[in-house]
């Protein structure tokens, strides 16, 4: 089934006629075109229009006609090409972004269309939970890329670099490697700042007997993979090795509970007990882990309140940490996939305690 049959066949189950779709996530997802600028829409019946300006219209109409579309550059405003749309195929109820579109612009089109506006909304987020396979070639790509990246930065940290300079680093290697953008702000943060879970890298010089915590993703074709390691300079203490083992065997709970069925909090408490258990629980206040594609963050969770059950095609995170104010902290996160065979981890990287 097409991405296009897809959407029509949701419409379908929600009894509307068509969808429209403005800039965003979902309109690159609609039209597998990252970057995309524009307005489409969709009918039950598996029909698509993108309608774009001249800044897209040639590379649009080499990608996105073979998926279906009628790509269209408008002479008039994105409101009255829907709503020629509506007349000539008499759509009466259109679907729309509520989570993503503007109260004026929702206005401006509720003053355009004839037919009445509805409401999706998480009909998209729900389609973009279970990811079809050139999705998940994407973000294996820009694994490995990232991959590639942090293995030649390890050969530049060392006393007297600082944050910011290294998260520079590891972003340039990244676009040397053919990552189109980074998927989130890189995040490079050592010593005491290492305890901050999204610390922003800053001029603080890295030292001996520091740790460093790197969060960060590369982006291909629109998809954004995310990893994180922890790592020493020079030593480690006994405390840091302590706390380093019992964050990467909680990972490992975590990772063996995630599978078809399971509940999203089942998954990230398996991984929190083992935290608890070695006396820092309160010491790790997020989330175990979360999906991601076009946007970083998408759902399912694994988290303490998620209800989510997971099912093929779900891509998650796996990342506890644990976070000791004015000392330090250490995160371990892989992206773990359920395909169709089985589990399968995308993080190739090593994991155990690196010091540099």
């Amino acid at each position: 089934m097409s991405r296009l049959e897809k959407i029509a066949a949701m419409l379908r189950e929600r009894k509307l006629d068509a969808v429209m779709l403005t800039d965003g996530d979902n309109l690159v997802y609609a039209t597998a075109m990252p970057g995309i600028e524009g307005a489409a829409v969709i009918t039950a019946d598996s029909e698509g229009w993108l309608f774009t300006d001249s800044r897209y219209i040639e590379d649009a109409t080499a990608r996105v006609t073979p998926l279906g579309y009628h790509v269209v550059m408008p002479e008039t405003a994105y409101p009255e090409c829907i709503e020629n749309i509506v007349r000539n195929k008499g759509v009466k109820l259109m679907g729309f972004e509520d989570r993503a579109l503007t109260y004026d612009s929702y206005q401006k089109y509720l003053g355009a269309l004839s037919c009445a506006l509805k409401p999706v909304g998480d009909a998209f987020e729900l389609l973009r939970e279970v990811k079809e396979q050139s999705e998940v070639d994407c973000i294996e790509k820009a694994q490995r890329i990232a991959e590639k990246a942090l293995d030649e930065l390890y050969g530049l940290i060392k006393p007297g670099v600082t944050e910011i300079e290294m998260a520079g680093e590891l972003e340039y290697r990244m676009r040397r490697h053919g990552s189109q953008g980074v998927s989130f702000s890189t995040i490079f943060v050592s010593g005491p700042k290492s305890a901050l879970p999204h610390g922003v890298p800053g001029d603080r010089v890295v030292q001996k007997g520091d740790f460093v915590v790197i969060d960060f993703g590369a982006t291909y074709n629109g998809y954004g993979s995310d990893m994180t390691r922890t790592v020493a300079v020079g030593e480690a203490s006994d405390e840091m090795r302590r706390v380093y083992q019992v964050v990467l065997e909680a990972q490992k709970r975590g990772i063996e509970a995630f599978e078809v069925g399971a509940l999203g909090k089942d998954v990230h408490n398996a991984a929190a007990a083992v935290i608890e258990r070695a006396g820092y629980g309160e010491y790790f206040g997020h989330g175990l882990g979360h999906s991601l594609g076009l946007r970083i963050h998408e759902s399912p969770s694994a988290s303490r309140r998620s209800e989510a059950h997971f099912k093929t095609g779900n891509i998650v995170t796996m990342e506890p940490g644990i976070y000791l104010p004015g000392k330090f902290g250490v995160r371990i996160e892989d992206m773990l996939y359920l395909s169709p065979s089985g589990k399968v981890n995308l993080t190739n990287m090593p994991k155990e305690l690196l010091i540099l």
